[in-house]
C-alpha cells in the first residue's frame, strides 16, 4: 500500500502541474480577438488593461497550482491512505479555481469594453454549403479507433476464455512492483470491468473527436480562404492526435486490466504510465502549435480553399456566400463560456477559451448530451470512490 500512495503522490504532482501550466497558457491561445469570452477589436490586444488583466489571470492560477500542489504535498504527509483520492479529486479544485479566474476577467472585460466604446462588426461566422460540408465524418481518422474496438474486443475475448483459470479468490490490486497484495472472490464483473471501462472511454473519445470534425469555427472575414485552410490544418493535426491519445489510453488500460487476468504478467506502471502520458503530451503539443482552431498555424492556401470561402483572390469586391449568424454577439454567451442562441441550429461550436469546442445550451440535443457526460463522469467517480478505493 505504501508504494501504491507514493505513486499515487507522485501522479497527483505531475497531474497539478501539467493542469496548472495548461491552463495559465489559455490565454496565449484563445484567438486574438477574445478576452475572456468577450469579443474585442484586435487592436486593443496591446491595451494595457488587457495585458494586466492576462498577466493577473496567469498570476492567480500559478499562485493557485502552488497552493494545491502544497495541499497534496501536507496531505501525503499526514494522510497517505488517501493519495489515491487525492489524486482522483485535487484536479478539481484548479478547474473550481479557472472558473472563478475567468468570471471574474469576464466581468472586467465586458466593462472595459464599454469603456472604451469598442464595437466589433456583427459578421463573424458564416453557414456556407461548403463549410457544412467540410465537417465531413470521413476526415476523422478512424483507423486508430478501428484498432482501439479490435484491441478491446479481443481483451474482452481472452478475459472470458481466460475465466475458468483464474484462481479463486483473484488478485485485484498490486503494489508498485506488481505484486498482488489484494484479492476478491471471482467474478465476471470484475474480469470485465477494465475492457468496458476500456469501452466507455473509446464512445468518449470518438464523439470528441466527431465534435472536432462537425463543428462550427469561425471564419474570417478579411482572409476567409486563410480560416478554411487553418481548419483544414487543425482538424488534421487534432484528429491524429485525438487518435493517437485514444490508441494509447486503450492499450494502457488494456495492460492494467491483464495483470489481474495473468499474476505473472508483470509489467512495469511507470510503462503504462508512459504509454499513455506521451499520448497525452503530443496533443498538448499540437494544441499549443494551432492555437484555437488553428489561429496559428499559417498552411498553404489551396485551391479548395478559396473555393470553399466562396471567393477568388482576384475578386476583391466579392464575399463569401452564406447565412450570418449572431454568434459573435456577447448577449448569447453566459457568464462568457456557456453559448446559448435558440435562433442558431449549430449544436457545436468553436469556444471563447482556449481550444475547446462548446455547446449550443438552446438545443434540447445538447442539454440530453451533456446529462449523460455529466451522469457519466458522477457515475465513474462515485463508483470508484464507493466501490473501488474500499478493496486498496
Amino acid at each position: 500500500m505504501n508504494e501504491l500512495n507514493l505513486f499515487c503522490f507522485i501522479t497527483n504532482l505531475c497531474v497539478i502541474a501539467l493542469c496548472g501550466a495548461l491552463m495559465a497558457i489559455l490565454p496565449t491561445l484563445t484567438r486574438k480577438t477574445l478576452l475572456f469570452g468577450v469579443r474585442i477589436p484586435e487592436s486593443a490586444q496591446n491595451h494595457i488593461e488587457v495585458k494586466n488583466m492576462k498577466k493577473n489571470y496567469i498570476t492567480l492560477i500559478v499562485f493557485g497550482a502552488g497552493i494545491t500542489f502544497l495541499i497534496a504535498i501536507i496531505q501525503y504527509i499526514a494522510l497517505p491512505d488517501l493519495s489515491l483520492l487525492a489524486c482522483m479529486y485535487f484536479p478539481f479544485l484548479l478547474v473550481i479555481l479557472q472558473m472563478i479566474a475567468f468570471i471574474f476577467n469576464w466581468r472586467k472585460a465586458l466593462k472595459l469594453k464599454e469603456a472604451n466604446n469598442w464595437h466589433i462588426t456583427p459578421i463573424a461566422f458564416v453557414e456556407t454549403r461548403s463549410s457544412q460540408s467540410r465537417g465531413n465524418l470521413s476526415s476523422v481518422p478512424w483507423l486508430y479507433y478501428i484498432l482501439s474496438f479490435i484491441i478491446i474486443f479481443a481483451s474482452i475475448a481472452v478475459a472470458l476464455i481466460h475465466y475458468p483459470s483464474i484462481p479463486d479468490p483473484m488478485p485485484i490490486h498490486f503494489d508498485i512492483n506488481m505484486n498482488p497484495d489484494g484479492w476478491a472472490a471471482k467474478s465476471l464483473g470484475f474480469v470485465l470491468m477494465m475492457p468496458l471501462v476500456n469501452l466507455g472511454m473509446l464512445i468518449i473519445m470518438v464523439l470528441a473527436a466527431v465534435s472536432i470534425v462537425k463543428a462550427k469555427l469561425q471564419i474570417n472575414m478579411q482572409n476567409p480562404a486563410l480560416s478554411f485552410a487553418q481548419h483544414r490544418a487543425y482538424r488534421r493535426l487534432m484528429g491524429h492526435g485525438m487518435g493517437i491519445l485514444t490508441l494509447g489510453m486503450v492499450i494502457g488500460i488494456m495492460l492494467s486490466g491483464f495483470i489481474s487476468l495473468f499474476p505473472e504478467f508483470k509489467i512495469s506502471l511507470g510503462i503504462t504510465m508512459a504509454i499513455i502520458l506521451l499520448p497525452s503530451i503530443l496533443l498538448v503539443a499540437i494544441a499549443i502549435r494551432a492555437g484555437q482552431s488553428g489561429c496559428k498555424l499559417n498552411p498553404k492556401i489551396t485551391e479548395a480553399d478559396t473555393m470553399a470561402s466562396g471567393y477568388r483572390p482576384t475578386d476583391t469586391e466579392s464575399k463569401p456566400q452564406g447565412i450570418e449568424r449572431d454568434r459573435c454577439d456577447d448577449k448569447h454567451w453566459k457568464l462568457g463560456m456557456f453559448y446559448y442562441n435558440p435562433t442558431d441550429p449549430a449544436i457545436l461550436v468553436e469556444d471563447r477559451f482556449g481550444t475547446n469546442i462548446g455547446f449550443n445550451y438552446a438545443r434540447t440535443s445538447t442539454k440530453i448530451i451533456v446529462a449523460v457526460l455529466a451522469l457519466i463522469l458522477i457515475v465513474t467517480y462515485v463508483g470508484t470512490t464507493v466501490v473501488i478505493f474500499p478493496m486498496i
